[in-house]
């Protein structure tokens, strides 16, 4: 793995299970929930690409 990739990759988890429960959400119909778990998402991406970038 390089550099970036070793800074990220305590993200994946997260960005694993956020997406299964997001998929879940919008499978139950629960498009609230879906709404706020898309925004964590997001929020795990900039967190990924403001570590990529400060590496």
């Amino acid at each position: 793995m390089t550099g970036p990739e070793l800074r990220a990759l305590d993200l994946v988890g997260e960005l694993t299970s956020a997406g299964a429960e997001r998929r879940h959400a919008l499978t139950c119909g629960d498009a609230a929930t879906a709404g706020l778990l898309a925004a964590w998402i997001d929020a795990l991406l900039d967190e990924w690409n403001r570590r990529v970038r400060a590496g």
